[in-house]
């Protein structure tokens, strides 16, 4: 008489930690409906878009400037490399629910008679597209080529400033005030001082006007289904394990040279199993540009695999070391 109560006590308890454990789950992958995704933990936002179709429309008149890396649909489509399926209140609410606080836009000190840069919240920027059944990740800036120096973009912390604040004009209280990129879509701009975006390159370069071009050597072609990445750049600890003929090349004193260039953290250490073991820590930006550099490793070095273990920063390194 006993065995349907204690059965029917395992399922109750069974139910629990299946709801709890999702409950879990759902809290470190986020929310979305299709179009924007978010992964919480990480304050990290994934919206799908594609590579504009209407770039280059006035190639006669813009001479092949771009001046936006990202905005929404119906907005400078012509001027901007990728169009997203969200709109700036979406992803401007989305960022808010998250806990992250809006900046100040770009704006001009008259008592000093110059311009003042945005500041706010930094984050970090992907785009990731299929190509003949093989998937390519880059950092949004790779798709953005300099005219001055022939080069992609240099990796950039991207500020979120939330765009000026201006009248609104659609509303009945005459007082009523929003986000000019409500009205614009304007998401991410490639000029410093463009108050109208929700974020802005910091970049000292990208106050000259006409300086940036698409990357024609990376770039997809027009209308290709993207997804992009956007991510908080805050400071953390990577733990990173690199396989391959990574000992008696070089490794470490390579990877202490790029990481102390990068300003990161840490140690590189020679394992018994033949592996090199790197601690790094540092914002996303420098970590993701570290790797960068373990992915290739020096002259005579061969990574066949590399394995990233995310962790709480902890800033107990104060330089970046070699371990034996």
């Amino acid at each position: 008489m006993r065995k349907p109560k204690f059965y029917a006590w395992i399922w109750q308890v069974g139910i629990k930690i299946c709801l709890t454990v999702g409950l879990i789950t759902l809290s470190n992958i986020g929310w979305g409906d299709g179009h924007l995704q978010v992964v919480e933990k990480d304050k990290k936002l994934v919206l799908t878009g594609e590579i504009s179709k209407a770039l280059g429309e006035y190639e006669s008149h813009l001479r092949g400037a771009v001046e936006y890396l990202v905005c929404g649909r119906d907005g400078k489509e012509y001027e901007s490399l990728i169009v997203v399926d969200a709109t700036t209140q979406e992803i401007h609410k989305t960022l808010s629910e998250l806990g992250v606080e809006v900046g100040k836009p770009p704006g001009y000190d008259e008592a000093k008679d110059e311009p003042t840069s945005p500041t706010g919240t930094a984050f970090v920027m992907f785009v990731e597209w299929k190509k003949d059944n093989m998937t390519k990740r880059v950092r949004a800036e790779e798709l953005v080529l300099n005219v001055k120096t022939q080069k992609p973009l240099q990796p950039v912390a991207w500020v979120y400033s939330g765009s000026r604040i201006v009248p609104d004009l659609d509303s009945e209280d005459e007082d009523a005030m929003m986000p000019q990129a409500f009205m614009s879509n304007d998401i991410v701009a490639l000029r410093l001082f463009d108050a109208s975006a929700l974020f802005q390159n910091p970049l000292p370069e990208s106050s000259e006007e006409n300086i940036y071009k698409k990357n024609d050597a990376l770039l997809p072609e027009l209308g290709t289904p993207i997804t992009l990445t956007i991510e908080v750049n805050e400071m953390k600890q990577w733990y990173v394990l690199i396989s391959g003929k990574v000992q008696g090349v070089g490794f470490r004193n390579f990877t202490q040279l790029n990481a102390q260039q990068l300003g990161v953290n840490g140690y590189a250490k020679n394992l018994a199993n033949g592996k090199v073991e790197v601690v790094a820590e540092g914002d996303k930006s420098q970590l993701y540009a570290l790797v960068e550099f373990l992915k290739k490793g020096p002259r005579y070095a061969r990574v066949d695999s590399l394995e990233i273990d995310g962790r709480d920063f902890t800033g107990e390194y104060k330089g970046f070391g070699i371990r034996y």
